[in-house]
């Protein structure tokens, strides 16, 4: 496993409904970069969400930037989602690809496949937290803990 992918801390903070920016630090890369979230287009009845944004590049990467837009659709307990992405590290577009259901009672699973290896997730979310247990390229076991505040 690569050091960059260990200890990453995210702050982000929502400026619009829409709108969301950060920072990104990857500890043991010693390692800042800037993260943010655009919802260009929110869902409707009969339109995908329509997202763009930018973060590190993807896990497993010692380095580089990533660029993406991603289109989404809930259906019922289903939201697959499909998108494009510029690679930094790789210097080229990838494909990534998935879905995330919701199980029951704040638990879903997430099947996300990041244009060149697919990970699982499970989390499990409560108020203004989340804990995630993932499975990097389904043999690496990580933990991530979220908050909202």
């Amino acid at each position: 496993m690569i050091d960059r992918a260990t200890h990453r801390t995210v702050v982000m903070h929502r400026f619009t409904r829409d709108l969301k920016a950060g920072v990104e630090w990857n500890v043991r890369a010693n390692e800042v970069g800037v993260v943010a979230n655009w919802r260009a287009l929110a869902e409707t009845e009969t339109r995908p969400a329509l997202m763009f944004g930018t973060s590190s590049d993807r896990i497993g990467t010692p380095s580089g930037q990533s660029y993406y837009a991603t289109l989404s659709k809930s259906f019922a307990r289903v939201a697959p989602y499909a998108g494009v992405s510029w690679s930094g590290y790789e210097e080229r577009l990838l494909y990534p690809f998935g879905v995330n259901v919701a199980l029951m009672d704040g638990w879903s699973a997430m099947l996300i496949n990041d244009g060149v290896h697919t990970h699982l997730s499970t989390t499990y979310g409560w108020k203004n937290l989340s804990l995630t247990l993932l499975a990097v390229e389904r043999k690496h076991v990580g933990v991530t803990v979220g908050m909202t505040f």
